[in-house]
């Protein structure tokens, strides 16, 4: 039996997107040949590859099989056609994608990887922050290719890396006199303040408030407006805050995250022993 790649595409873009509308205005057909499409592969198939639902469209088993045999046949590709555009074997080129949270991609990823993409400039890189509770599903529907989380998910067909631990600390302006029973945190679903008190034992009433990001809450600690718990790791080089002695360091989990696939790009096991190998020092650095 051959899939054929009009199908796989077709079923690509759904599977990433999980709405047919979005994905039959990304292919350009209307959303009954694109359903064309995508029944005729199942019936090569044999089975089922969405639940349909009003409202809502998510994978089946069988269709998360089929998204990882089409990203591993991407990445074969895709570094095929880097090879032979280049003359230089020992070159990396190709894509990768990669998602995290704000207080890893940018003090940390990034200046981790930005040697390797100076090196190989037939790289392509996309580094993507993402909300935590947004990272996983980002990973199951093929929207990035490695992810970054404060846990280790418990699925199958996954391989997971702990690249460290980052120690979340208290801080307060080392100008300003600081709202003592204020907290910045990035929005209301924000829990880190809340752990942070419960790894304590015991914590101070507070209110909250809220700034974009978490470089927006070091700059309102700075300029008084309350204090918040952070990574330390993220205060290298920053005199205008200072850390609360008395509180205790939370250690957090840093885990990289990837499908288990038959194939892996020469590119992606670059990148993979280069985080497992250095982040653990940037992030105890600071």
């Amino acid at each position: 039996m051959q899939l054929s790649s009009r199908q796989l595409e077709a079923f690509v873009v759904v599977a990433r997107t999980l709405n047919f509308t979005r994905a039959a205005e990304r292919l350009n057909l209307t959303q009954s040949a694109l359903s064309q499409r995508i029944r005729k592969l199942e019936e090569e198939l044999g089975a089922a590859l969405f639940v349909r639902a009003p409202g809502a469209v998510r994978l089946t088993d069988t269709g998360t099989r089929i998204l990882r045999y089409c990203e591993a046949k991407e990445s074969l590709e895709s570094e095929i056609l880097a090879d032979l555009a280049t003359s230089n074997s020992e070159e990396l080129a190709g894509g990768i994608r990669i998602a995290g949270h704000l207080s890893i991609m940018r003090p940390v990823a990034l200046p981790i990887l930005a040697p390797l993409l100076r090196e190989h400039p037939k790289v392509h890189c996309e580094l993507i922050n993402a909300d935590l509770k947004k990272l996983p599903g980002m990973l199951k529907q093929g929207e990035a290719d490695l992810v970054i989380l404060d846990h280790a998910l418990p699925w199958a067909a996954l391989e997971t890396f702990h690249l460290g631990d980052e120690a979340y600390v208290a801080i307060e302006s080392a100008q300003f006199t600081t709202r003592p029973d204020v907290y910045l945190d990035i929005n209301p679903d924000d829990q880190i303040t809340e752990r942070f008190f419960q790894f304590q034992g015991a914590g101070p009433a507070y209110r909250r408030s809220y700034m974009a990001d978490v470089y927006g809450i070091i700059d309102g600690v700075a300029l008084g407006m309350g204090r918040a718990v952070v990574p330390r790791h993220m205060l290298a080089g920053r005199q205008d805050v200072r850390v609360m002695a008395q509180y205790r360091p939370q250690p957090t989990g840093v885990w990289l995250h990837h499908y288990t696939l038959p194939y892996y790009s020469r590119l992606q096991q670059a990148v993979v022993e280069l985080l497992v190998r250095t982040c653990p020092t940037a992030l105890a650095g600071a």
